[in-house]
């Protein structure tokens, strides 16, 4: 895929840490990403977007790879 840029929303208190990835070459993909409390933990919800262009095949390799960085995140926080 290449080099990659991540610029992620100014810190906040609001559980907001969406992030836009941009590519050398290509256009900038935005992600909303929120972290919200549930009791004495938190469910972090990410909106994974089907960009124009993009065939299934390309969004379901994108959400694999989503779903393997939420699961590594998962077992980061569990492991605190």
């Amino acid at each position: 895929m290449g080099q990659m840029t991540v610029r992620f929303t100014a810190p906040n208190d609001h559980g907001i840490a969406d992030h836009t990835l941009i590519p050398a070459q290509g256009a900038a993909m935005y992600n909303p990403l929120r972290v919200v409390r549930n009791g004495a933990g938190c469910e972090v919800t990410f909106t994974l977007f089907q960009r124009s262009g993009m065939n299934d095949a390309e969004f379901d390799r994108d959400a694999a790879w989503v779903a393997r960085d939420l699961a590594a995140l998962k077992a980061l926080l569990e492991g605190m």
